[in-house]
């Protein structure tokens, strides 16, 4: 659910200056082409046209909508974002939540609400503490699977159905390193003892300040904890009031959590699959051209995204390519271009399936090129801890020397 009103390999902290410093290159560089800073008027009309969430009033509680987001840039989602206010009055914090399943299951719990606070959140621990309650207000919530791993899992089966990102765009199959998760279970472990995250009361949605989801519409925003935007629905289905207890039931561990949290699964890895049903390989991405650059200048990478306005491009890179090659292609792309940037994944299963780029798939950035018209430089920089570079400042941030 990433995000961003959601959804944040986990990492350790010296990868944290990776993600951040990666995010703002990606998310805040001014591209050209943006038109300007008023908002386009296509995607807000948008946002007022989609389908509304059900009747607050009505008996039957209002469904969870898929992720799904407008069609803006980060700086116009956050341009859009700050044109909502939060709704006045005291914030009413949700009731302690005090998990009361059995060991194993308890074990299982902690597992999955550990692996979503540091997914979503990127290893930030104030923001691991609120993504942890409102997983747990959801829980509680009649709209809501009635398990932990059940809430955080809840979609992932459907390739576009997912409510945090990370259980269906390939982050999980990263390991976290042992400090991240050791701090993220301490978060999960807490949570689940009665742990009241007050500032974002009975949030049940939250998304990242660069995005624009469509159900935020139909929602309150109550808080912001940068850089996540907290909501509950309005009305009573959005009041603690609403919440429900609820008797545990079994924990149905995803296989690759459980693999790095030593623990016994009780369900199936996720798969994605076509619309039938039938097993979609990730590999499975369209190949695109770009204009003026011909496939042989690409020294074997693959074109997966691009957005010839921004000057944005992303690519699947060949991994038995000399890393000198990637900052070749990288100069062609751009050559011609104020400002570009060139993102390059090694792997297919960790290549973004769409603009804008989220902090999960930051993580396994192998590869950047940026040209910008307002710092009057162009810079390749490499993710050295897999690609030996002689000079430092070629490292992307926080990969090493």
């Amino acid at each position: 659910m990433k995000a961003r009103p959601t959804n944040m390999a986990a990492i350790t902290f010296a990868s944290l200056g990776l993600v951040i410093v990666i995010a703002i290159m990606v998310l805040s560089f001014a591209f050209g082409g943006s038109g300007g800073s008023s908002l386009p008027d296509s995607p807000a009309a948008r946002l007022s046209q989609r389908r509304r969430i059900a009747p607050l009033n009505a008996i039957v509680p209002p469904p969870a909508e898929p992720l799904e987001f407008a069609d803006m840039s980060p700086d116009q989602a956050r341009a859009f974002n700050a044109t909502v206010p939060l709704i006045p009055g005291r914030i009413i914090p949700a009731p302690p939540f005090r998990y009361a399943g059995d060991p194993p299951d308890r074990e299982r719990a902690v597992a999955c609400l550990a692996a979503a606070v540091l997914y979503e959140a990127g290893d930030e621990p104030v923001g691991e503490a609120a993504v942890a309650q409102v997983v747990l207000n959801r829980v509680r919530h009649p709209t809501f699977p009635k398990t932990v791993c059940g809430v955080v899992f809840q979609g992932s089966e459907r390739r576009t159905g997912c409510q945090f990102t990370f259980t269906c765009d390939s982050a999980l199959d990263r390991p976290p390193a042992p400090a991240a998760w050791k701090r993220a279970r301490f978060i999960a472990e807490r949570a689940l003892s009665g742990y009241v995250v007050k500032q974002v009361g009975s949030a049940t949605h939250y998304h990242a300040d660069y995005v624009v989801p469509y159900w935020g519409s139909s929602l309150a925003k109550i808080a912001i904890v940068a850089p996540h935007i907290f909501y509950r629905w309005p009305g009573r289905w959005g009041l603690p009031a609403s919440f429900t207890a609820i008797r545990p039931g079994s924990e149905p561990l995803d296989r690759r959590v459980a693999a790095f949290a030593g623990l016994d699964p009780g369900a199936e890895a996720f798969v994605p699959r076509d619309p039938q049903g039938a097993p979609l390989p990730l590999a499975a991405l369209q190949s695109l051209s770009i204009s003026g650059v011909p496939e042989s200048a690409l020294k074997g990478s693959i074109v997966r995204l691009k957005d010839d306005e921004a000057g944005q491009y992303v690519l699947q890179l060949d991994p038995s390519a000399s890393p000198g090659s990637f900052a070749t292609t990288g100069f062609t792309i751009c050559n011609g271009k104020p400002n570009c940037m060139v993102m390059g994944w090694t792997s297919a299963d960790q290549v973004p399936r769409a603009f804008p780029i989220l902090p999960n798939s930051l993580r396994s950035l192998a590869f950047l090129y940026r040209r910008s018209s307002i710092l009057d430089s162009a810079q390749p920089f490499w993710d050295c801890r897999h690609f030996h570079r002689p000079v430092a400042s070629q490292c992307l941030p926080g990969t090493g020397g």
